[in-house]
């Protein structure tokens, strides 16, 4: 949801939203990657968050560090102290030295500031996940975003405590299973489980039917 466009999962044209922002050119998951993104015109942001192991909620997509930062170890195992220090630029181009792991609140503040769609996906082993979409609806909510920023998951259960903490938060869940034939009223039954706004589904296992069948419960689809 944007100041310019209150409804965008009921536009007409599909909403052009980056995973992990520009990471075709930036490395991915840096407020450089999600600045590139919204330059180039994108309507929204997808954003994958963890909880830091003092309570931090930063945006990182692996489990681990070791990928894309020299950091080494689960990112749930370290602080944000020692998350902040961590090169998360030179591994996709040493151009990009310095570049830093953002926190939930900066993504915030850039998506608002900028009008673009923010939709954050829940990342972390079953426990974990738990914790960290309880952190993050916690926080939408003190914020006053309920009704602004999209909340995302493969975890189902973690979204069920997402919407535990507050009916009025916009869920994205992804569909499950996550590839294969799709089924309109399975699809039907997981959007309403959770309340959902949007059912977010891999392109490749859309049909109409799944499509005409989310749109007339009142859910979009990404």
């Amino acid at each position: 949801m944007t100041r310019r466009d209150p409804r965008p999962w009921r536009r007409e044209a599909p909403l052009a939203v980056a995973h992990r922002g520009q990471r075709a050119t930036f490395p991915e998951q840096t407020l450089e990657a999600y600045r590139a993104a919204i330059d180039l015109g994108a309507d929204g942001i997808e954003v994958d968050v963890q909880m830091s192991s003092d309570g931090e909620l930063v945006m990182v997509h692996d489990l681990t560090l070791d990928r894309t930062t020299d950091g080494h170890g689960p990112v749930a195992a370290a602080d944000w102290r020692t998350l902040r220090r961590l090169d998360a630029g030179s591994w996709f181009d040493p151009r990009f030295a310095g570049c830093r792991i953002p926190s939930l609140d900066e993504t915030i503040d850039l998506a608002i500031a900028a009008d673009v769609v923010l939709c954050v996906e829940i990342k972390g082993d079953p426990r974990a996940a738990v914790r960290t979409a309880t952190a993050v609806a916690s926080q939408l909510r003190s914020r006053g975003l309920e009704d602004t920023v999209f909340v995302s998951s493969f975890d189902h259960a973690a979204l069920a405590w997402v919407r535990h903490v507050s009916d009025r938060l916009l869920l994205a869940p992804e569909r499950l299973p996550e590839s294969g034939a799709a089924d309109a009223d399975a699809a039907v039954r997981q959007a309403r489980a959770l309340g959902a706004t949007v059912l977010q589904h891999r392109w490749e296992d859309l049909t109409p039917a799944v499509v005409d069948a989310l749109h007339a419960a009142g859910t979009g689809v990404w």
